[in-house]
Formats: structure tokens, sequence, C-alpha cells
């Protein structure tokens, strides 16, 4: 029974950091577009828990953001501290 509790906890707590990133992404995209910025960079930030499998998912999350938004990638550039991937730096450029 606990181990059902803790399960269910962590997936409350976890959904709407998910949620929360793909907004994000298109809110940071689109202020750059209607700025006019021509290159934008910024840190895609890894979630403890999510490292081994939700890297690519935060990646893909931000290019899409910023692909629909006239973007694309010039560079990416992973972040790790003690050995352990934080994030990573990523830069954009208008196409």
């Amino acid at each position: 029974m606990r181990k059902l509790l803790a399960t269910l906890l962590l997936l409350a707590v976890a959904a709407p950091a998910f949620a929360a990133s793909q907004s994000h992404y298109d809110k940071q995209a689109g202020d750059a577009a209607r700025a006019g910025r021509q290159t934008i960079s910024l840190f895609v930030d890894v979630d403890l828990g999510a490292r081994k499998t939700g890297a690519a998912g935060e990646l893909n999350q931000a290019h899409q953001a910023f692909n629909a938004n006239g973007y694309q990638v010039v560079d990416v550039t992973g972040y790790t501290e003690n050995g352990d991937l934080q994030g990573f730096f990523v830069t954009y450029s208008r196409r």
C-alpha cells in the first residue's frame, strides 16, 4: 500500500512539470520571435530522475517550439556536474 501511495504521489508531482515544459519553451520561442531576435541561447534543464530517459524529450520539446517559430539549432552542448548530466546549453538562429 505504501509503495502504491508513493508511486501515485510521484506521478502527481511529476506530471505538471512535464506538461509545463512545452508551454515554457513555446513562450520563450514566441517571445524571441516577436522581439525579432536573430539568435537565442538557453539552458534546457534535465529534471532529476529524467536524466536517462527524459533528456531527449526535453530537447525535442525545445526544438519543436523554436522550429515552429522559425528558428534552427546551431549548437547543443551538454552540461555535467560531478559526472551527472544537468542539462544542455542550446543556441538557435533565425532561418
